[in-house]
């Protein structure tokens, strides 16, 4: 993915809800930060001050050239709306202060991961960052480049479980998206369980994490129930999907799972259905592509194409969801979500700004300080956050989603193109613990 670099500046108002409460029961109004001579060291590296009536600027750090990106982005701003407990279009304020997030593109790639993280800091007082959309993104870029800013990076999307692996995350790395060991159990589960596939091969971008990691995670899983991943492809400039499509052929899988992005999962899915021998190969794609634009790039041949995705089925069933959240974005967007990430972004800002509250104090003369170590370890002290994407607890590793209920979806009845009208073929709930993962 690529995209022109922009930064653009928004006055946004947070979506704040006290650790343990559950979303759609509170509607206080922000409150202050109770007035101390306590501080963080004027000259310390960590130490934020925030001046009467200026902004406490965040960032976000996003694909806005995909549609999981601007789901996300969408998603924050509705945050806006419900400072004040209710969704009625007026920013409000955070402990008495505009926020001021400062929006980059992570262009799905290191690279750009490196760079926006790197125009962030160019904001000394940056408190903290949503981002990235792309796990290849973050993965010793972003979150290496914030990490040393000690900068906090909550993340609404990525999924690569070794970004909260001990051996590789970064200290001050974040995320409330579930870790793709989930997914990647629950889609074999219902290969293997539900279906009776006993082999597969998978197909992953070349050089994409998010890609390879769950490819790898889903073989993994399949072998464990004692199915066989027969072979895991690559697609991308100098792998082209149509090689990909005559190796499938020649291996004779029982299914297979893309885990790619746009365009490089339609067009994988396009090449297979166009050998004759896999026009009716069971495909099943992962979240990140369930997207309107693989239902049109494929038109008829998307017709019975299984797709993993958190399940909007239990965020149906949640009241907040159904009745204020969703309405609210509809009437923000003039439709229903274009992905699949919506809850999981609003829970990131709203751990944000709980810690801040937390942990802000207000020096004399009405300065607010904000200490990004203590903002850190507050994050680490999250415990049972009923967040509306699901429990929060927040363990050593950075992973904060304590479990993950993944559906399986049958196109053309995926909730990208039918929102609450689609249901899923499948569901599964599973948890860090069951992995021994979290922390």
């Amino acid at each position: 993915m690529g995209g022109r670099v922009v930064t653009r500046r928004l006055l946004l108002a947070l979506a704040v809800v006290a650790a343990g409460a559950v979303l759609g029961g509170c509607g206080a109004a922000d409150e202050a930060a109770v007035p101390t001579t306590a501080s963080c060291p004027a000259s310390g590296p960590t130490c934020v001050r925030v001046g009467v009536g200026q902004p406490i600027y965040l960032g976000e750090l996003l694909n806005l050239t995909t549609e999981s990106g601007i789901d996300v982005q969408q998603s924050l701003r509705l945050s806006v709306d419900y400072l004040d407990g209710v969704f009625d279009g007026a920013p409000g304020q955070l402990l008495g202060h505009d926020v001021e997030v400062l929006s980059q593109e992570d262009q799905c790639s290191a690279a750009g991961g490196r760079t926006g993280a790197l125009r962030l800091l160019q904001e000394p007082s940056l408190v903290a960052v949503v981002g990235t959309t792309c796990s290849t993104a973050a993965l010793g870029a972003a979150d290496a480049v914030l990490a040393e800013a000690n900068v906090l990076m909550v993340s609404a999307s990525n999924t690569a479980p070794s970004l909260t692996d001990p051996k590789q995350r970064r200290r001050t790395y974040f995320r409330v998206s579930p870790n793709d060991a989930l997914q990647a159990s629950a889609v074999a589960d219902f290969a293997y369980v539900r279906e009776g596939w006993r082999s597969a091969v998978t197909v992953h971008a070349a050089g994409d994490v998010y890609s390879q990691q769950l490819a790898s995670a889903f073989g993994s899983s399949l072998n464990a129930l004692g199915g066989q991943q027969l072979a895991d492809l690559k697609v991308g400039a100098d792998a082209p999907a149509a090689a990909a499509a005559r190796e499938i052929a020649a291996l004779g899988p029982d299914m297979v799972l893309i885990s790619a992005f746009s365009p490089e999962c339609e067009q994988t899915a396009a090449a297979i259905r166009a050998v004759p021998a896999l026009s009716s190969l069971p495909i099943v794609v992962s979240e990140a592509c369930q997207t309107t634009e693989f239902l049109q790039v494929l038109g008829a041949d998307a017709k019975g194409v299984y797709a993993s995705s958190p399940d909007f089925t239990y965020l149906e069933e949640n009241a907040f969801y159904r009745d204020g959240f969703l309405p609210s974005y509809r009437r923000q967007t003039g439709g229903d979500p274009i992905g699949v990430y919506h809850a999981h972004a609003f829970d990131a800002f709203a751990v944000i700004a709980d810690a801040i509250r937390r942990t802000a104090v207000i020096e004399p003369g009405g300065v607010l300080v904000i200490d990004r170590e203590a903002l850190r370890r507050a994050l680490l002290e999250v415990r049972g956050y009923q967040g509306l994407s699901g429990r929060l607890t927040c363990g050593s590793t950075g992973d904060c989603a304590e479990g993950a209920r993944i559906a399986i979806y049958r196109a053309p009845a995926w909730p990208v193109a039918e929102g609450a009208g689609a249901k899923p073929v499948f569901r599964s709930q599973k948890t860090l613990a069951q992995f021994n993962l979290g922390g």
